[in-house]
């Protein structure tokens, strides 16, 4: 029994599918037999590998026969999940029912419900929290860690709650085991509500659970984004270190495409993720401005909001080093990004870290390299760039920390109403010119402002005057 395929691959309306969903192979359900808008996705079993198509498809024909013939439905509407794991043990993929013990059954009563697992539990709730749930969130959380911390601990202690904790607060980070467990108990709560399960063995396995600081290691190709130091001279390359950085690159010829990347991180001050994502839409050059407004997941391969979930701007003063590294570039469509690698492809972070800290078969990266040459003084990642800029501009070229702040938004602590507030005159300074410069250059520009006025109101009152004289004949008369 074959079923014509969508364009997007799925099957047409009314049919099941089994297919990799997530992390798992799931059996996918058309809403039209079911009540509820919710599309029910089930764990099947058959191990996401190479071979998992054929033993996919043997299911999904013997599925779909079950659903035209109705024994998926337990009459009332509802979706028959103890017929369906009777299925899946008949294909070998599920162990034998556990039958939850009860007394004996009064006239009328229903009999007993087969015991769902935890990860079978664990896997309906992610399902359920697709659509409430970021993208990231979902997939690298509840789908990702999450799921594999339940697999880790069943495979050491088997399916005892209790056990499950232990083994997690032991070999697992207690902040996430806390979240972890709360979700559980969540999962147990929203499948007690469609009858699915009697109990809660999760209920208040997360009360109690202290966050035990572990022992943090950094790597040198680390691309953390850890802002809490980020006005700390010496988490920052001096402005001299970053020149010298960036004419290193600039010459050398396997790595000059991430010149004009790094020199943009250095003189915005943006994070490595925002600057991947730059667009050509987002460069204004008519307000002479850039907007920063979405990062992109190199985990998930999409771009997303900020940090903050909020839209920066950054000032671009006509042809000064931004403006003029922005126009060296070709520009493309509005929706495709700024900076590429050489095969003109999206920035990849892996990439970037190994030219810039050096690997195994280059193990002089850029920093590494420079430290030898005594152009800089330590190695620092390349999220550092940021640094580098704010503290230039705050201790370096004397500027208030609040307009910096307007245009990297560093500080957590300032709301986004002040940084509103603070915003509009962020993009009137210009960022390369030092504060007095810049305070003389707006001095010289008020000064030729007057001068303008004086000039016009000069040729005002001259032509005042010749009209008086031409009319002053008529008057005498």
């Amino acid at each position: 029994m074959t079923y014509a395929k969508t364009p997007s691959g799925k099957t047409s309306k009314g049919k099941v599918s089994v297919r990799p969903d997530s992390s798992s192979v799931k059996a996918c359900f058309p809403r039209t037999y079911f009540e509820g808008s919710k599309q029910i996705k089930l764990a099947t079993g058959i191990p996401n590998d190479e071979n998992w198509e054929s033993s996919a498809k043997r299911l999904e024909r013997r599925l779909q026969q079950e659903l035209e013939d109705g024994k998926l439905d337990d009459g009332n509407g509802n979706f028959n999940i103890g017929r369906y794991q009777e299925i899946l043990e008949d294909y070998g993929l599920r162990a034998k029912l556990r039958i939850i013990k009860s007394a004996s059954l009064a006239d009328g009563q229903l009999p007993p419900k087969p015991e769902l697992s935890v990860l079978e539990i664990w896997d309906m709730y992610c399902e359920y929290r697709k659509n409430d749930l970021s993208e990231t969130m979902h997939k690298l959380m509840y789908c990702g860690t999450y799921t594999n911390f339940i697999k880790d601990a069943i495979k050491a202690v088997g399916e005892h709650p209790i056990k499950i904790r232990a083994w997690l607060l032991d070999n697992r980070s207690h902040s996430t085991v806390k979240n972890l467990l709360s979700a559980l108990s969540q999962a147990y709560v929203t499948a007690k509500r469609q009858k699915l399960v009697n109990d809660n063995p999760f209920d208040g396995l997360s009360d109690g659970i202290e966050e035990k600081k572990q022992v943090k290691i950094l790597h040198q190709d680390d691309e953390l984004e850890d802002e809490s130091d980020i006005t700390d001279k010496s988490k920052a390359f001096t402005w001299s270190e970053a020149e010298a950085i960036l004419e290193h690159v600039k010459n050398q010829p396997k790595i000059k495409f991430l010149y004009l990347f790094l020199k943009f991180k250095f003189l915005t001050g943006c994070r490595t993720g925002e600057a991947i994502a730059l667009w050509f839409a987002d460069i204004k050059w008519d307000k002479e401005h850039i907007v920063i407004r979405r990062s992109y997941n190199r985990t998930l391969k999409i771009f997303k909001p900020t940090k903050n979930e909020t839209e920066r701007f950054f000032p671009m003063p006509k042809n000064g080093e931004l403006w003029n590294l922005l126009k060296s570039i070709p520009e493309g469509k509005p929706n495709e990004v700024v900076f590429k690698n050489r095969s003109g492809n999206i920035l990849n972070y892996d990439s970037i870290a190994k030219v810039w800290s050096g690997h195994k078969y280059n193990p002089d990266g850029i920093i590494p390299l420079l430290i030898k040459q005594g152009k800089v003084s330590k190695y620092l990642r390349c999220y550092n760039t940021r640094h580098t800029f704010i503290t230039h501009q705050i201790f370096d070229l004397g500027r208030d920390e609040k307009i910096v702040n307007a245009w990297c938004e560093h500080s957590q602590d300032v709301s986004r109403r002040h940084y509103q507030d603070i915003a509009d005159r962020a993009l009137q300074i210009n960022p390369e010119l030092p504060v007095n410069n810049q305070q003389i250059q707006q001095t010289n520009s008020e000064v030729e402002s007057l001068k303008e006025l004086v000039k016009q109101q000069s040729e005002q009152i001259k032509a005042l005057q010749e009209l008086i004289a031409s009319l002053q004949p008529k008057l005498d008369k």
